[in-house]
């Protein structure tokens, strides 16, 4: 690179010339540089690895517990006593318990509420609850009835053995 100054450049300039193939950032003067778009921030652990605390698997745990009782003022009147007994069953399935923990692509969560959404349908279809309008359910469970979890209230899980399994704990 050549470099032809005509006139005065003032005092303190300099000029250097960098030759980097790829710069995501260049900050020569920068101290402290911190980006998150390039895979510096941390990414959530998944449920089927081995180094999951037991301490973070019971508070993902709690959150679901929390978020299905939301919409415990749906059940059924003769599933009410039994319902978080059920849950806590459900949740401790192997079929399940493979795949709850790991909230994949969904936003605002630390489980997968899609796989929650879909065994809330299969509960509808048993009888404890005492409404199956996947609106009112979304609008209980998310604070909002137009919420993707509202498609997930009206279909079945992709593993069938898994739905087995659910279906029944609820006999």
């Amino acid at each position: 690179m050549d470099i032809n100054i005509k006139g005065n450049p003032g005092t303190g300039n300099t000029f250097q010339e960098v030759h980097i193939g790829t710069v995501q950032n260049y900050n020569p003067n920068a101290t402290t540089v911190i980006n998150y778009n390039y895979g510096d921030k941390p990414k959530p652990t998944s449920a089927p690895d081995k180094t999951m605390q037991q301490a973070e698997r019971e508070q993902r745990k709690a959150e679901i517990m929390e978020y299905v009782m939301r919409i415990k003022c749906h059940v059924a009147n003769n599933w009410r006593n039994r319902y978080e007994s059920i849950w806590r069953n459900i949740l401790s399935l192997p079929e399940v318990e493979a795949v709850v923990y790991e909230p994949g692509k969904q936003k605002d969560t630390t489980f997968n509420r899609n796989l929650i959404a879909n065994i809330i349908y299969i509960m509808c279809e048993g009888g404890v609850f005492a409404t199956d309008n996947a609106t009112t359910l979304a609008e209980c469970l998310e604070g909002d009835k137009d919420h993707s979890v509202r498609a997930k209230l009206r279909q079945n899980p992709d593993d069938k053995n898994l739905e087995r399994h659910v279906k029944a704990l609820l006999q």
